[in-house]
């Protein structure tokens, strides 16, 4: 459990409130998947949302899993699962776009 939760059911406990249910239902990942997910918050800031949701450039993913010294198949995989990530998330931004709007 990060720190940030603790506080939060730390805080909920003290207010008398139950503890958030993004918090008590929270998945959690296995150690093979917090590599994907940790590289996708690295790379969803290379880029801006400055006129229009933006996705995450290939040329950052190959990028990134040289950093990594990833093979050919662990590379396609990132391409892959990061671009599946991506278009869940753009669809979140783009919403909240519209919703600005």
């Amino acid at each position: 459990m990060s720190g940030k939760d603790s506080d939060l059911i730390r805080m909920a406990k003290q207010m008398g409130h139950p503890i958030p249910d993004k918090i008590k239902n929270k998945p959690v990942l296995n150690d093979d998947l917090i590599f994907y997910y940790q590289s996708f918050l690295d790379l969803d800031t290379t880029r801006t949302h400055n006129m229009a949701p933006t996705a995450i450039s290939w040329l950052s993913i190959i990028e990134y899993a040289r950093f990594y010294q990833l093979d050919d198949e662990d590379t396609h995989d990132l391409i892959q699962i990061i671009r599946a990530m991506d278009q869940v998330n753009l669809k979140h931004v783009e919403k909240a776009f519209k919703d600005k709007k």
